[in-house]
């Protein structure tokens, strides 16, 4: 890219690492008019995102077909001067391919994994150089046929983990033992492992399926399983029987809690506050924080109301993403609203003030 502007680069940068995350086509940062009718432009286009071997993994051909048009007919959109601007020959000759292709239909290439990579915001906060990247394999329909939701990673985990990459949200992590419900694909687990200073992450999901991934994807990203980073099956409701002390007592060694997106039905809601009641009671001074996309009002009322039958109170934390224009990694829209806070037992919360204090902010 050493013949584009400083500008053009950032822009090509961004549209690859969006790209490589597999965002819809139509959230996507497509550069500008100028940008795209310069031949020096559409070739890095090509060098950097259709050449074969250009990606560290291949993309599934209906979304390169997508995006490709979408580029192409905004490259025809920004066309001045007919006789003098012109289109790729190798960006036009890769739509020829993709559209001569036999592609599988949109209802099951939905449902096949495909290799996902998140790079992390730009910030201080993160260690390693930067792009620092997640790379997962994962599921882009909604709800798996086995009925999970756990095989694709949800905007509240990309809000929480923009959060957790910053350098306040980083404090919460560095040093301490962190336990995630509802992991998923794991993207917050293996952020708090490789690049946050996680002590130790135990990872636990519901369905042993998505725990079976986990471990893959876990692997993918260069993490030994079972050192500082282990999974197991919790399924809420249930206790957790992971660890045990010297004397072979079960303990609950976690200082914090995550997670994301795990008030997603209001029929779950009773046991997982079950479940959070008991890590309150194994270990009353643990911190706990969630992250959830409002979708539903009723639903997220429900968990405040078994929060309160249950006495622990929620208190936000203070902080917004930025707007997408403005984001450098884990990309998410943010026109759905999310909640991000701290659940505590209300004698505990009460006793140091919680209900008064947003995460975040100083006392």
């Amino acid at each position: 890219m050493t013949d584009l502007s400083q500008t053009e680069r950032c822009q090509l940068g961004l549209l690859r690492r969006q790209y490589l995350q597999l965002m819809s086509p139509e959230l996507l940062a497509m550069p500008p008019p100028e940008a795209l009718r310069n031949p020096r432009f559409q070739a890095q286009i090509y060098e950097n995102i259709y050449k074969p071997g250009s990606l560290p993994h291949d993309i599934p051909g209906r979304y390169k077909l997508r995006v490709l048009k979408e580029l192409i007919k905004r490259i025809e959109g920004s066309i001045v001067d007919p006789e003098e601007d012109e289109i790729s020959d190798d960006l036009m000759s890769c739509l020829t391919i993709l559209l001569t292709t036999l592609l599988p239909p949109e209802s099951s290439s939905a449902t096949q994994k495909s290799h996902v990579v998140y790079t992390l915001p730009s910030n201080p906060g993160i260690i390693g150089n930067s792009p620092s990247t997640i790379t997962l394999l994962e599921s882009r329909s909604l709800i798996s046929g086995s009925g999970t939701t756990g095989l694709r990673t949800w905007e509240a985990a990309l809000h929480l983990g923009t959060y957790l990459s910053s350098p306040s949200g980083r404090e919460h992590i560095e040093g301490k033992n962190i336990l995630e419900l509802g992991a998923g694909t794991g993207l917050l687990s293996i952020l708090c492992a490789k690049y946050l200073g996680a002590k130790l992450v135990l990872a636990t999901d519901g369905d042993e399926r998505v725990v079976d991934d986990l471990r893959t994807n876990m692997s993918l990203n260069g993490l030994d399983y079972g050192r500082n980073l282990d999974t197991v099956v919790l399924k809420w409701g249930q206790a957790l029987t992971v660890s045990n002390d010297e004397n072979g007592n079960q303990s609950y060694p976690y200082d914090v809690v995550l997670g994301a997106d795990i008030i997603y039905d209001a029929s779950v809601v009773p046991a997982l506050v079950a479940t959070i009641g008991e890590l309150f009671t194994r270990h009353p001074l643990i911190e706990l924080v969630i992250s959830a996309t409002v979708r539903n009002e009723e639903t997220f009322a429900a968990f405040l109301k078994g929060c309160k039958m249950s006495s622990f109170i929620l208190s936000d934390v203070s902080f917004l993403s930025p707007p997408a224009g403005e984001q450098t990694g884990l990309f998410h829209p943010t026109f759905t609203p999310f909640r991000l806070g701290k659940v505590t037992p209300v004698s505990y919360g009460s006793e140091l003030g919680f209900e008064l204090v947003t995460l975040g902010e100083p006392k």
